[in-house]
């Protein structure tokens, strides 16, 4: 379905709220709305473009920040369910 979708997901760190928009059944944008967790969202900032550019949420991980990583992976995933 289109629209924007939001999930949340979480590690032992916090919590990531990830946003993910889809026109025409791709995805277009994909974004960390809000970072719930103990260390800074800037080492992950690249993810959200390999969500667009892999039009999924397997996102590669991140050396030092894998549990955000895995966070932001759950967030889209819960997105991308809400879409379906």
């Amino acid at each position: 379905a289109d629209g924007r979708f939001t999930g949340w997901g979480s590690c032992r760190h916090g919590q990531i709220l990830a946003a993910v928009v889809i026109t025409g059944g791709r995805i277009v944008s994909a974004e960390i709305t809000q970072c719930r967790t103990r260390y800074s969202c800037s080492w992950i900032d690249k993810l959200p473009q390999q969500v667009v550019e892999r039009q999924s949420e397997e996102v590669d991980a991140v050396s030092g920040a894998t549990e955000s990583a895995d966070a932001f992976y759950g967030a889209v995933a819960e997105a991308l369910k809400q879409a379906r």
